[in-house]
């Protein structure tokens, strides 16, 4: 099976609209860490935060990042990495770190030092900060790579995927620049976005059998 059959669906995806809704409940835990998590939220029970949201917040590092946590790790995520992030020191030197990033071309090297700076700062975290901030690494467009993303290659479903056979957590770093130059040839490939391949791979990748 090849991502290709799929191309009329994938290129009708309106990526940019796609949400998370977010439960206040599930957040509130880090109000007292991070102010801003509290302004996020207002008074709202539950909120949705779309992609083309944290597109147009990326200059605003501070509530980026802070929106992108949230979009990105809806149940306040596994263990602490989140709120490494969100706390002091971490969360300042963060800042700092992403102002060079945005529509910036990066070496892996760059990301992976920054990455071995702050405590918390995984290859699902960094990857989403990165996607969003239109950053580009080694010349190709910078795409999230998470578990999800990283199982459905592991099914071994897709032959355009199957160069990327392995990727886990412990090799995603020096796995990602093949990751983002596979998926930036498909968008080529396919008339689509890097986004709209990406977004298949994660909600419909699993999912999808042809006999």
């Amino acid at each position: 099976m090849r991502i290709k059959s799929f191309q009329e669906f994938i290129c009708s995806f309106p990526y940019e609209y796609q949400a998370s809704n977010i439960s206040r409940k599930n957040w509130i835990r880090f109000f007292p860490i991070n102010p801003l998590v509290k302004e996020v939220f207002n008074n709202n029970e539950v909120i949705a935060i779309t992609r083309k949201e944290l597109y147009d917040t990326n200059k605003n590092i501070e509530l980026f990042i802070v929106k992108v946590l949230i979009w990105g790790f809806a149940t306040g995520g596994r263990g602490n990495n989140v709120l490494k992030l969100l706390s002091e020191p971490n969360f300042s030197i963060l800042v700092d770190k992403l102002k060079s990033y945005r529509n910036a071309d990066l070496e892996m090297q760059k990301i992976e030092s920054d990455m071995n700076q702050i405590s918390g700062l995984a290859i699902s975290s960094i990857t989403k900060f990165t996607h969003f901030m239109n950053t580009t690494v080694n010349g190709h467009k910078a795409i999230i790579l998470d578990q999800q993303i990283m199982n459905t290659i592991q099914l071994n479903r897709f032959k355009d995927l199957e160069p990327l056979m392995g990727v886990k957590p412990t090799n995603a770093v020096r796995r990602y620049p093949d990751y983002i130059k596979i998926i930036d040839q498909l968008s080529i490939d396919l008339n689509a976005t890097p986004d709209q391949i990406e977004m298949f791979i994660f909600l419909f990748g699993r999912t999808m059998v042809i006999k």
